[in-house]
C-alpha cells in the first residue's frame, strides 16, 4: 500500500514537472515571437524615416522587457538622424561591444565622427574598416562612405595616402590594394538619362558644347540626388559634359535651398574630375552657405587658378 501511494506521488509529480517545462517552453515562444515582432516594427519606423517614433516604441519596448538586440544599431541611427549624437554614440558603443563586426554601426561611427569634425578618428573608423571588410561591403554600404567621408579624404590626399592606404585606395588617391576596389569599379546599371541631360551624337553629328547643357527643371529634380547622379554618369557622354552637367544639377538643387543634395552631386562632379576649378568653387561657395567655413576656405585653396572675390566672400 504504502509504495503504491509512493508510486502515485512520483507519477504526479513528474506530471506537474512536464507541466511546467510545457508552460516555460511555451512562454520562450512567445517572447521570441514578440521580439520578432517588435524588431520588424521598429525597423518599419526606420525604413520610414519616423526616427522619432522608433525611439518612442523602442522606449516602451525596453520598459515591458521585450526590445529587441538585434535594433540597437538601428535605435542609434535613430538618435543620429535626429540630431542626438551623443545618445548616438552610446548605442553605437553598446551595439559594437556585443557585435564588433556590425558593418552599418561601424559606417554610423564614421559619420559621428565627422559631425563632430573629427576628421581623423573617422579616416580612422573607415581605415580599419576597409581592411578587415572591404571585399564584404555592399553597394550601398561602399556608396555611404564614399557620400559622407570623399569629400573630406579630397580635400587632404597627401595625408590619406600616407596615413590610410586603404582609403587612399577606395577613393582612387593611390592604386588599390588586393581586395579593396575603388567606388568607381563598382559596376552602375544603365539607366535612362534624366531631363537635361544631353543625348550621346551620332558620328555625323557635331559633339555640343559644354556650354549647351540646360540646367534642370523641377520635375528633372525628382528622386534622390544620388539616383541622379547615377543616372549622369552612366551616360555615354564626355566626361567634360558629365561635369557640367553634375554642376546643373547641382545649381538647381542649390536654387531650392537643398543643400544636401547640392553637395551630393557635386562630390560625383568633384570624384570624376577633382581638379575642375567650377566644381571646387561651387562647393567652396555651398559650404559657406552650410556654415562650414573652415572647410570652404581649404575647399577653395584648392582652386588652380586662385579667385580673390572668391576668398574675400569666404573670409567674410
Amino acid at each position: 500500500m504504502k509504495k503504491r501511494k509512493k508510486n502515485h506521488a512520483e507519477r504526479a509529480r513528474q506530471k506537474q514537472q512536464r507541466r511546467k517545462e510545457a508552460r516555460k517552453r511555451k512562454g520562450k515562444g512567445t517572447t521570441t515571437m514578440t521580439q520578432d515582432s517588435n524588431a520588424a516594427r521598429i525597423r518599419g519606423y526606420i525604413e520610414k524615416k519616423a526616427y522619432a517614433d522608433a525611439v518612442n516604441a523602442f522606449a516602451d519596448m525596453a520598459a515591458a522587457g521585450s526590445a529587441p538586440e538585434e535594433c540597437f544599431g538601428d535605435i542609434a541611427r535613430a538618435y543620429f538622424e535626429s540630431g542626438d549624437t551623443a545618445r548616438a554614440a552610446d548605442w553605437v558603443t553598446t551595439t559594437l561591444t556585443r557585435d564588433p563586426a556590425n558593418v552599418d554601426v561601424r559606417i554610423l561611427l564614421g559619420r559621428i565622427c565627422l559631425k563632430e569634425k573629427r576628421t581623423q578618428d573617422a579616416f580612422k573608423v573607415y581605415e580599419n574598416l576597409l581592411a578587415s571588410h572591404g571585399n564584404a561591403l555592399s553597394d550601398a554600404q561602399r556608396a555611404e562612405i564614399d557620400r559622407y567621408a570623399g569629400l573630406e579624404a579630397r580635400l587632404s590626399p597627401a595625408e590619406v595616402r600616407e596615413n590610410y592606404p586603404h582609403l587612399a585606395a577606395f577613393f582612387g588617391l593611390v592604386s588599390a590594394p588586393v581586395g579593396v576596389p575603388a567606388p568607381s569599379a563598382v559596376k552602375k546599371p544603365a539607366v535612362p538619362a534624366p531631363k537635361g541631360v544631353a543625348v550621346p551624337p551620332t558620328k555625323d553629328v557635331a559633339v555640343p558644347a559644354s556650354k549647351s547643357v540646360a540646367v534642370p527643371s523641377e520635375q528633372a529634380l525628382a528622386g534622390s540626388a544620388a539616383q541622379t547622379a547615377a543616372k549622369i554618369l552612366g551616360e555615354n557622354i564626355r566626361p567634360r559634359d558629365k561635369v557640367c552637367t553634375l554642376n546643373a544639377f547641382a545649381g538647381a538643387a542649390y536654387v531650392e535651398g537643398d543643400y544636401e543634395s547640392a553637395q551630393i552631386l557635386l562630390t560625383e562632379s568633384l570624384r570624376l574630375d577633382p581638379g575642375c576649378d567650377e566644381t571646387i568653387k561651387n562647393m567652396a561657395v555651398l559650404l559657406h552657405d552650410m556654415g562650414d567655413n573652415d572647410r570652404a576656405i581649404r575647399m577653395a585653396s584648392e582652386m588652380k587658378h586662385t579667385d580673390f572675390l572668391l576668398l574675400r566672400l569666404l573670409k567674410a
